[in-house]
């Protein structure tokens, strides 16, 4: 073998060899990249969220919502609820079943009831 071979296959082996490395490298960083994305990183932290974000989240956990719907009919918030019969009264906190006799519905703390 002459000379000029010799050097072809020394530069396409260390071609071979660098090509090797950077997909070991490139290999490296997908896992460790992997390791560290979880669902719980992927949301966003609370001082993330713009001030609109932040209203809306408090104004969902802290307010009524305006109706609640069943599949015996829609229930709406009642600011002076009516007195109805323990019967007629579902209370979702503690896991009551509603019913079709259901007129009123305990939720969060908040009364909703069936408009007639």
């Amino acid at each position: 073998m002459n000379k000029k071979h010799i050097r072809t296959i020394v530069i396409a082996s260390g071609c071979l060899v660098l090509l090797g490395l950077v997909y070991m490298v490139r290999g490296f960083i997908d896992y460790y990249q992997s390791l560290n994305t979880t669902i719980h990183n992927a949301a966003p932290s609370p001082k993330a969220l713009q001030d609109w974000q932040k209203d809306y989240d408090r104004r969902v956990r802290s307010e009524p919502a305006e109706r609640v719907v069943t599949k015996y009919g829609d229930f709406y918030y009642a600011s002076s609820p009516n007195p109805f019969p323990r019967s007629e009264i579902a209370n979702l906190d503690a896991d009551d079943e509603v019913t079709q006799d259901t007129k009123q519905i305990i939720l969060k703390g908040y009364y909703y009831e069936k408009k007639l």
